[in-house]
């Protein structure tokens, strides 16, 4: 994510290279989150500058729409925020951080989208 009126903004694709250089607004420091971006990062070969820490997405989104800086952000968590916003662009990062995520419950239990109806 990066402020409307900023170079890359448009732009159909980015590298973590291309952007290493920006500042960045991010998660605080020690947070799942931020271990995802921070990973990608030194992966690559990379140092970035994180200038701004905040917990919630809410306040980086204001911060990158202030233009005070550049985000990882998953894009399916702030696609709604960006689409709303004028003052904010998303722009895909072909090398970016992935995730997976597991679900596991126990047999005894009924699985995810059953419910009773006692």
């Amino acid at each position: 994510m990066v402020p409307a009126g900023h170079r890359l903004a448009g732009a159909a694709r980015v590298t973590l290279e291309e952007i290493a250089e920006e500042t960045f607004v991010d998660f605080v420091a020690g947070t799942p989150a931020r271990a995802q971006s921070d990973k990608a990062f030194a992966a690559a070969g990379l140092v970035r500058e994180v200038a701004y820490e905040a917990g919630v997405v809410e306040l980086i989104t204001r911060l990158i729409g202030r233009g005070l800086g550049v985000a990882l952000l998953p894009s399916a968590f702030i696609r709604p925020l960006a689409a709303d916003d004028p003052e904010l662009a998303l722009v895909p990062v072909v090398d970016g951080p992935h995730r997976v995520e597991y679900l596991a419950w126990s047999r005894f239990a009924r699985p995810p989208g059953r419910c009773s109806t006692s």
